[in-house]
């Protein structure tokens, strides 16, 4: 299965675990139903402007969306998640998380 196959049932997915319809996610954000179906048929080359708009409409960040094998909110996506936040953090968001992190399981 090709990579636009792939992320196109991973949006229909996402967005059909979050109970909404085609028409709801375009109320969301802004992408035209068809364009939006035609997405998760992997029928249509998705940018990355459209990516990050379908993303914010589903509440997830845009990498969950490639997570094509894992379930978003699984153990292995949040440590995911963490990982990728904590390459981008400065040292002081560092010491806080670690500050937190010790509190919440100690």
């Amino acid at each position: 299965m090709n990579l636009l196959v792939s992320l196109g049932k991973r949006i229909q997915s996402v967005r059909e675990k979050q109970k909404l319809t085609q028409e709801q996610l375009e109320e969301k954000t802004g992408v035209n139903t068809k364009y939006i179906s035609a997405i998760e048929r992997g029928q249509k080359n998705v940018t990355v402007k459209t990516l990050l708009k379908i993303a914010a409409g589903l509440n997830v960040e845009v990498y969950e969306l490639f997570l094509l094998s894992e379930e978003i909110g699984s153990e292995r996506a949040v440590k995911k998640a963490i990982e990728s936040l904590l390459k981008e953090a400065d040292t002081k968001s560092l010491k806080l998380c670690l500050e937190f992190l010790r509190k919440a399981v100690g």
